[in-house]
């Protein structure tokens, strides 16, 4: 009987242990996330600054380096669109390769084309854990396993995503602004044991990843920028076939 008191005791310890961590690391953490509503882009006393919806209970979170997280991880990628991709490739200040790409998405599913630097087009299906993966003018289909990447790496994006994962500390600059015309999270992070410094844009309303820079030490090297956006998807079963006519998505 002894025994089982302090194994009790001990459970109730750790619950209690348990909540106060989570209490620590913030209060919302088993309520939803609130929805965000953008402040007017031009009252400048407001820039900086992403409010959540008052009638959930939310409050005016500052977009910080130390709050940028908690911002991109509250956005949601739209889940049907389609849109144009380009990247750029460059040294020494010269573009030596650049990629235009056609991208369409819905429910999990993406299709990419992609024009290579070699005038070749390469064409991609992500889905169901797998990837399909051909070039213009051959029959052969590359199939193999898929992974949580795959997607944004047949656009060559980064996935941006990964700054969830970063310490604070790496997060130089973040800020509320307008790219393109559209409301963004901004920010900034630094590898500087490898050189590389980063520069995404993400798109409040649509959660996309929409401008992208890496610098290596002070060079830029690699640019991204997308376009076109269009959602939801109007044709969603007429892109997601192999050559051979098979359909991927039922």
């Amino acid at each position: 009987m002894e025994d089982r008191k302090r194994t009790v005791i001990a459970v109730i310890i750790a619950c209690v242990v348990l909540v106060a961590v989570l209490y620590s690391f913030g209060q919302n953490l088993f309520i939803q996330t609130p929805e965000l509503v953008l402040p007017d882009p031009y009252a400048s006393d407001h820039m900086g600054q992403v409010s959540a919806n008052p009638e959930a209970g939310g409050i005016p979170v500052e977009v910080t380096p130390q709050t940028v997280q908690l911002v991109v991880a509250s956005l949601t990628r739209f889940e049907s669109y389609s849109r144009n991709v380009t990247a750029a490739y460059l040294q020494n200040g010269e573009t030596v390769g650049t990629i235009s790409a056609q991208v369409w998405v819905d429910d999990g599913w993406v299709r990419t084309d992609t024009m290579l630097p070699s005038g070749v087009m390469e064409s991609s299906v992500v889905g169901d854990g797998k990837i399909w993966l051909w070039y213009d003018g051959s029959d052969e289909v590359y199939q193999t396993v898929a992974d949580e990447h795959s997607a944004d790496l047949t656009q060559r994006l980064p996935t941006y995503e990964d700054v969830l994962t970063l310490d604070a500390s790496g997060i130089t600059q973040a800020d509320y602004v307008e790219r393109d015309g559209q409301d963004c999270i901004y920010l900034e992070f630094e590898q500087p044991e490898l050189g590389y410094l980063y520069r995404y844009w993400i798109s409040v309303s649509s959660g996309l990843l929409i401008a992208a820079e890496t610098e290596k030490a002070g060079e830029l090297v690699y640019t991204m920028s997308s376009y076109g956006i269009s959602s939801p998807l109007s044709e969603e079963l007429e892109m997601f076939v192999l050559p051979d006519g098979t359909t991927l998505r039922s």
